[in-house]
């Protein structure tokens, strides 16, 4: 014996104003519906393999006696994992549906929760694994003594490209060929325990920091916002310096 498929069949009060949220609001697709047109007693929508059924509660009912005088949404919320979660949560985020926040569970998964117009309870995550999670060199930080003598030294020598200067921090940046990761120099007088460092661009720092801290990895700090989004830094058991950031807003 084998199962090979679970799709929920939800009764629902209308329909097509239930396919109506969610097409137009988490982008799902109609792929089949019961009349082809008009007042829909029926429908399936699908989202990659996900796939949900809907049915006019008194239709359902007459096919199942049983389910009169019973609340089909007492207790039941749906659990969803789905790929950049956080396009979707930049949409609804401000929506009056949404019920709670993007926030982290105390196993570590990052979800949020919404209302659909049924009532029904959607949370909302992602698989996220660490070799997803980290994307690419972000930039690579670099500590001098004589600020202005090291970016005239990597501009006039090297022939590298300014690609911006936070004068007034003490940080100046400079592409290497057409490589998005850049130098950046640090002036020691206004970062003195700065040392080499490498920065990881990953796509969520925050979720990353709590994986990683219940592995024991000790960070200098609680992650921090910058302009473009979250970082924080450790050391490997070497002493080499990392850093994590993302571009999170």
């Amino acid at each position: 014996m084998k199962y090979q498929s679970l799709v929920p069949n939800l009764g629902v009060k209308s329909v097509n104003e239930t396919v109506k949220f969610y097409t137009e609001v988490l982008g799902f697709q109609q792929i089949a519906c019961v009349p082809e047109h008009g007042e829909l007693v029926f429908a399936i929508i699908r989202a990659g393999d996900v796939n949900l059924m809907f049915q006019q509660l008194d239709s359902l009912q007459e096919e199942y006696p049983d389910l009169k005088n019973k609340n089909g949404q007492a207790g039941l919320t749906f659990y969803i994992k789905m790929q950049d979660k956080k396009a979707l949560y930049e949409r609804v985020k401000d929506a009056a549906f949404l019920v709670k926040a993007m926030h982290t569970t105390p196993y570590g998964a990052e979800e949020f929760a919404i209302c659909d117009n049924n009532g029904f309870i959607l949370t909302i995550t992602e698989d996220e694994d660490r070799n997803e999670q980290i994307r690419n060199y972000d930039n690579f930080f670099l500590p001098v003594d004589d600020y202005e003598g090291s970016k005239r030294f990597y501009s006039d020598v090297l022939g590298l490209t300014l690609k911006f200067e936070f004068a007034a921090q003490g940080m100046v940046a400079f592409s290497v060929g057409d490589e998005e990761p850049a130098i950046i120099l640090k002036d020691k007088n206004k970062f003195p325990t700065a040392q080499p460092t490498l920065w990881l661009e990953v796509a969520d720092v925050r979720m990353l920091y709590s994986e990683m801290k219940n592995k024991g990895v000790e960070f200098l700090s609680e992650p921090f916002k910058i302009r473009t989004g979250w970082a924080v830094e450790f050391s490997d058991p070497s002493g080499n310096m990392l850093g994590f950031t993302d571009y999170i807003q």
